[in-house]
C-alpha cells in the first residue's frame, strides 16, 4: 500500500472516529485516543513524504547543472568560432578526468560496505549449520533412549505371585497390571457388600410429570416402569335445561378449558335425586353450576382462576358471575311477570324501556315491575349488571333487547295468543 493510499484510509478512519462521537457511539476518551493515534500516523507519512521530495530534488540539481553547463559550451561555441576545436578537446578531457574522479570516489566508498554483507552472510550459514546439527543430535539422542527403555526385557510380579519375565514394554504391563487390579477389587468389593437393587419406581408418587397423572407399573420389580397419562380437570355441571331456556355451558366449558387444559365434564340434571343432592350440599342458588375436583390446585394457572372459585369441602365452585347463571330455580314461578333492573337515569336503561314498551303494549297480560339498582330486589338476587330482565321471577337475561327478542324470551315461559305477534327485531 502507497502512502497516498494509506492517508486517505487514515483521513477517512478519522473523519469516521468523529462522526462516531457525534452521534454518542463512543466516549470522548475513546474519541481522544484514536484521533491522537490516527494524527500521528498521518504525521509520519508526511515525514516520509517530505524525504522523498528531498531526494528527487538533490537528483535534479546535477542535471540542471549539466544543462546549465552544455548551455554555456554552445555559447561559448558560437561566439568563439576560431577556439571551437580548441574549447572541445578542453572540455572533452576534463569531462573524462571528472568521471575517472567520481568513479574512484563511488567505488572507495562502496569497497567497504560491499565486503561487510559477504561476511555476515558467512557468518549466518554456519550459524545455521550449526543449530541444525544440534538439532538433529538432540533427536537422535532421544529416540535411542526412549527406544532402549521400552524395548529392554522387564522383570514383574504379578498380585499372583509369579514371576514373569517378558519382552513386552513397560507401558503395556502397567496397564495389565492396573487392570487386574481394578477386576480383583471390584469382585472383592461385590463378595463384601453386594449391590442394593433400586426399582425404577415404587408406586404412583415416584412418577411425576407436569400435566400429567403417573402410574407406575409393575411397582418394586425389576420391571418396573412409570407411565404418563394426561391430566383432565373433572367438572361436574349441574343444570335445569328443562325450565331455564338460556342455560347453555358451551362458552363457560370453552373458557374453563382455556385455563385448566383437557377437562372431563359431567352433566347432572336438577330434576333427579343425584342433582337435588348436589344442589343442597353445595348450597346452589342459581343454576347451572360448576363443579371442579380438587386437581385443579396443580394447574399453573390456579393463581390466575382461584379468585373466580369458592372451596367447598375437596371441591371448588364457580362463582355465579364467573359462570354466567341466569336460572333461581329456588324462586316461586310467577306466570306470565317479567321485571326490570336498571340504573336510575342511566342512558342504556332508556333505551330498554322504549324498546320494552312496544312489547307491553302487545302483551296487555304481562305483569310488570321496574326496579332499580340499589333496591333491596336487585342485592337480594345479586344483580350486577343493568339493564337486566327477570321472566317469572325465576329466568334472567341482560342487554338492551329488541321487543321481539323480549318476547321470544317471554313466551318460551308463558303460552299466551300474543305470542303469535311480531315485533320490532331492531332497536328502538
Amino acid at each position: 500500500m502507497d502512502d497516498k493510499t494509506q492517508r486517505e484510509r487514515l483521513e477517512q478512519e478519522l473523519r469516521f472516529l468523529k462522526e462516531s462521537f457525534e452521534a454518542d457511539v463512543i466516549s470522548r476518551e475513546e474519541y481522544e485516543k484514536g484521533k491522537d493515534r490516527i494524527e500521528k500516523k498521518l504525521k509520519e507519512i508526511k515525514l516520509v513524504e517530505k524525504e522523498q521530495i528531498n531526494e528527487e530534488t538533490k537528483k535534479e540539481k546535477p542535471e540542471k547543472q549539466e544543462k546549465i553547463e552544455e548551455t554555456k559550451d554552445v555559447e561559448a561555441i558560437e561566439s568563439k568560432e576560431g577556439k571551437k576545436i580548441k574549447l572541445n578537446v578542453i572540455q572533452d578531457e576534463t569531462f573524462e578526468e571528472q568521471q575517472q574522479e567520481q568513479i574512484q570516489v563511488t567505488e572507495q566508498k562502496e569497497s567497504p560496505e560491499a565486503q561487510e554483507p559477504k561476511i555476515e552472510i558467512k557468518e549466518d550459514k554456519n550459524e545455521g549449520k550449526f543449530f541444525k546439527y544440534a538439532i538433529v543430535f538432540i533427536v537422535l539422542a532421544l529416540i535411542i533412549f526412549f527406544s532402549y527403555s521400552l524395548l529392554k526385557p522387564t522383570k514383574i510380579i504379578d498380585f499372583r505371585g509369579t514371576e514373569n519375565q517378558t519382552n513386552v514394554s513397560e507401558f503395556d504391563e502397567l496397564t495389565r497390571i492396573s487392570q487386574d487390579f481394578l477386576v480383583n477389587k471390584k469382585e472383592a468389593q461385590e463378595k463384601i457388600m453386594p449391590s442394593k437393587f433400586v426399582a425404577a419406581c415404587n408406586s404412583g408418587d415416584d412418577c411425576k410429570q407436569e400435566g400429567k397423572i403417573g402410574i407406575c407399573v409393575a411397582p418394586g420389580t425389576k420391571d418396573a416402569k412409570c407411565e404418563f397419562k394426561v391430566s383432565k380437570s373433572n367438572i361436574v355441571v349441574l343444570n335445569d335445561r328443562k325450565n331455564c331456556f338460556n342455560c347453555d355451558t358451551q362458552r363457560v366449558l370453552g373458557i374453563l378449558e382455556s385455563w385448566l387444559g383437557a377437562i372431563s365434564v359431567k352433566e347432572i340434571d336438577y330434576n333427579t335425586e343425584k342433582g337435588k343432592e348436589l344442589a343442597e350440599k353445595f348450597n346452589a342458588k342459581m343454576l347451572p353450576m360448576y363443579i371442579l375436583d380438587e386437581n385443579i390446585t396443580k394447574k399453573p394457572s390456579f393463581e390466575q382462576i382461584k379468585q373466580t372459585i369458592m372451596k367447598k369441602d375437596n371441591s371448588y365452585i364457580l362463582s355465579e358471575d364467573a359462570a354466567g347463571s341466569t336460572f333461581y330455580f329456588k324462586r316461586d314461578n310467577i306466570a306470565n311477570k317479567i321485571e326490570l333492573f336498571v340504573i336510575a337515569g342511566d342512558e342504556a336503561a332508556i333505551k330498554a324501556e322504549n324498546n320494552l314498551k312496544e312489547f307491553l303494549d302487545a302483551f296487555a297480560e304481562a305483569k310488570f315491575e321496574k326496579h332499580f339498582s340499589n333496591d333491596k330486589l336487585a342485592q337480594e338476587l345479586g344483580i350486577k349488571t343493568f339493564p337486566t330482565f327477570l321472566i317469572n321471577n325465576k329466568v334472567r337475561f341482560s342487554g338492551i333487547n329488541s321487543a321481539e327478542t323480549i318476547k321470544e324470551n317471554f313466551c318460551r315461559l308463558n303460552k299466551l295468543k300474543e305470542c303469535e305477534k311480531n315485533l320490532s327485531k331492531s332497536l328502538v
